[in-house]
């Protein structure tokens, strides 16, 4: 059964694949013009949620406005961070959207197929109805179903966001799992990494140092 699961989510992938790289159309560039920009931010949890916090904090508040989180929705603690952070912020304009995990840690891959497609539709729901000009993640599986619903929008030529993916600091070597899903199917309009040996090995990245 594990084997057949496998098999029928390689092919769901494939599939998909096809679809993207024959179909898609250019990335639409209306959004570059723009002086604010909608930005969709996904949220992992613990140090993931840390560093995208962190990452925001270099970018200008109103640039990128408004902002919508993206969290588990198991994940309680960083829905919190991130609505104590909107705090802070002057005249700040943020909510927080949840969907499911596309897969809990130990899951097996049998019951994985069917979260994924669960946490995939959500997704589609929550880039149509945020229309973000911008997809920020660092990540986390969570990720995987938003910039999968990002790229089927662009697949079908609809208006579709950026999608900005920044690798893990604690990723020295190699990209995480997320990271090397994104990249071998070129999901991602840009890949950022923060090691020079992660760069070398994928060269298709942004070397961009730490960040933090």
């Amino acid at each position: 059964m594990r084997a057949l699961a496998l098999a029928l989510a390689l092919a769901c992938v494939n599939v998909f694949l096809w679809f993207v790289r024959n179909l898609a159309r250019p990335l639409r560039a209306r959004w570059r013009a723009k002086e604010r920009l909608r930005a969709l931010v996904v949220l992992g949890s613990g140090g993931h949620t840390s560093e995208m916090l962190s990452l925001l904090e270099r970018l200008p508040a109103d640039s990128y406005a408004p902002r919508t989180y993206v969290v588990a929705r198991t994940d309680d603690k960083s829905a919190s961070k991130a609505l104590e952070r909107e705090r802070r912020l002057s005249g700040a304009s943020a909510s927080v959207v949840r969907i499911g995990r596309a897969r809990e840690v130990g899951q097996s891959f049998l019951t994985s197929a069917a979260t994924t497609a669960f946490a995939l539709v959500e997704a589609v729901a929550v880039v149509r109805r945020c229309a973000p000009d911008v997809v920020f993640c660092n990540g986390p599986g969570t990720c995987v179903p938003v910039v999968f619903a990002a790229m089927l929008r662009r697949a079908l030529g609809w208006s579709t966001p950026a999608v900005i993916f920044v690798e893990s600091a604690c990723r020295t070597r190699t990209l995480s799992l997320t990271g090397k899903i994104l990249y071998h199917l070129r999901c991602a309009d840009a890949m950022c990494v923060m090691w020079e040996g992660v760069h070398e090995r994928y060269p298709r990245t942004d070397f961009i140092g730490r960040a933090f």
